[in-house]
């Protein structure tokens, strides 16, 4: 039986196919993989400032983030941030056989943006289901699913995790064998491809085409969330080169809505009234999911009536920022103003 989901971002939550599942935390957005030759500390200590400068892209959604003054300034001591190492078989490789993975501090890393002035792109990042077709010369084409062997989901992997963004392929069971082809890729459908990913509760859908000829490889990809599209052609000698290009393409897209802006002391606050909290624990998982959303420094419960709470929640940035925090996955949704107009209203989503 095909795996219904299978992840390809490092540090995923476990997702189920369910009517409504929400935005991921990617966990290991402070971590950093290299591929290594050996486990000697004098190569580790080489790989320190590549793995510093992996983090702050991740964090930061800004591939040009070393080129701020005060972030530059601090790659030499890239040891000082770093609180892990560790290291894993890498298959298939007899120069580098080895992975090393690297954990930084995350309110170190956090603390040099804001000094720095630079956006942080928080943990909670939209969940992003591919439908993906390849094209190679002599066979016929493939539609990559959870369970593909193609090569070019390890890569894909790579990339993704490379810039923090949680993506999962489609199961192609029965479900969605009735609803999907491969011409919908082909054409690129996007209502049909739209309408068959609800089942995974994904925030955004990437649609592509891998061609192969023999210049290498010619590609072409529709990122939709929303209302809002984005495409790109792109081409490449190498399955590498054009895989490497997309994660980039769609991280500094995403990160460009939603990395703001944070300072070390609190900007300003919001009062909320939030209501459906009606189960057991539906009041510390509204606390917790708070309290993690990049923006938000301090969350103060300050009523609860029936399943209504009221909670009065103190911001790094923006208020504008907190509200895009909260947009994705739409664990809470805006109801409406409250009658007498002082807070706003929104509903808690299990």
């Amino acid at each position: 039986m095909k795996r219904l989901c299978y992840f390809l971002g490092a540090g995923l939550c476990l997702l189920f196919l369910t009517s409504t599942v929400f935005a991921v935390r990617v966990t290991a957005l402070y971590q950093a993989k290299i591929p290594v030759s050996s486990q000697t500390a004098e190569e580790r200590n080489r790989f320190l400032q590549a793995g510093l400068t992996q983090v702050l892209i991740k964090v930061s959604g800004n591939p040009q983030i070393i080129s701020n003054p005060q972030v530059k300034a601090r790659l030499g001591s890239a040891n000082s941030l770093m609180q892990e190492f560790s290291y894993a078989p890498q298959p298939g490789s007899s120069t580098k056989p080895f992975l090393l993975q690297l954990d930084f501090d995350s309110e170190g890393i956090n603390n040099l943006l804001r000094e720095a002035g630079a956006p942080i792109w928080g943990q909670n990042r939209p969940l992003i289901l591919v439908w993906l077709e390849s094209e190679i010369p002599n066979q016929p084409a493939e539609m990559m699913t959870s369970d593909s062997a193609n090569f070019i989901l390890p890569l894909l992997k790579q990339q993704a995790d490379r810039r923090g963004l949680p993506i999962i392929f489609p199961a192609m069971d029965v479900t969605d064998l009735s609803q999907v082809s491969v011409n919908d890729i082909v054409t690129m459908a996007i209502p049909v491809l739209t309408n068959a990913a609800k089942r995974y509760g994904s925030d955004a859908i990437l649609v592509g085409r891998m061609i192969q000829n023999s210049n290498g490889y010619t590609t072409q990809w529709n990122l939709v969330m929303g209302d809002d599209q984005w495409s790109w052609t792109l081409a490449g000698k190498t399955p590498e080169d054009t895989l490497t290009a997309l994660a980039d393409n769609v991280a500094n897209t995403l990160a460009g809505r939603y990395a703001s802006l944070l300072t070390n002391s609190v900007q300003s606050k919001i009062t909320l009234k939030i209501t459906g909290i009606s189960e057991d624990d539906d009041l510390s998982q509204l606390m917790n999911y708070l309290k993690h959303l990049t923006p938000v420094t301090d969350v103060q419960l300050d009523g609860v009536t029936g399943t209504d709470v009221i909670v009065t929640i103190s911001l790094r940035g923006t208020q504008n920022s907190f509200l895009q925090a909260i947009s994705i996955g739409q664990k809470l949704t805006r109801v409406s103003d409250d009658t007498n107009q002082t807070m706003s209203v929104y509903q808690w989503n299990h």
